[in-house]
């Protein structure tokens, strides 16, 4: 039997997620997920706990997507319908997938990853851990997308991006991440 359980607020998370994860058995089947309003990195704060206490991570598949035979899945990773994912793919452990979303061949995705809805990334690109890609971003072919990128500003990016890369429609300029929060610096040429 599913049950639901939900933390006051992602700042709660980290002080609430053992206790959230108590009275679960060490053998039951576990899905840790946050809402398209929360920042992706609180989803680790339940993961982490939830795997170093042995529990076994769910991989959600929608019967509406399709994943090429030889594609790898991680654990804890959803995957919504009308998903391709494809030949070759490597997609990372926690990582959510939106509905529509278009994943070419030999992409790697790293954990605990977020692909909007719609969203696409070509051939032999390669994600790393913590990235966000919003909504019908799309990716050309052959990137390198670094640590903690955060892409939510819809279009074509044809260009490999350094860690902490922050592009959001409400700037002009790709920026860089240097602290918590939303501290930026704008990229230098």
């Amino acid at each position: 039997m599913a049950s639901v359980r939900r933390a006051d607020s992602v700042a709660s998370i980290a002080h609430t997620a053992n206790a959230m994860l108590e009275d679960i058995p060490d053998t039951a089947m576990v899905f840790v997920a946050v809402d398209s309003n929360a920042i992706n990195h609180a989803r680790v704060e339940l993961y982490g706990p939830a795997k170093l206490r042995g529990g076994r991570m769910a991989t959600l598949v929608h019967p509406k997507s399709y994943v090429a035979p030889d594609a790898q899945l991680g654990d804890n990773v959803w995957i919504a319908p009308g998903t391709n994912i494809g030949r070759r793919g490597k997609i990372g452990s926690d990582v959510l997938i939106n509905a529509g979303a278009r994943i070419d061949t030999q992409v790697q995705i790293g954990m605990h990853g977020w692909i909007g809805a719609g969203a696409s990334i070509g051939a032999a690109t390669e994600l790393a851990a913590h990235c966000v890609l919003g909504a019908d971003v799309r990716l050309g072919a052959g990137l390198t997308i670094g640590k903690y990128c955060v892409m939510t500003q819809p279009g074509v990016w044809t260009t490999s991006l350094p860690s902490g890369t922050f592009i959001e429609p409400g700037y002009t300029t790709p920026a860089r991440m240097i602290g918590a929060g939303y501290t930026w610096q704008a990229r230098r040429a």
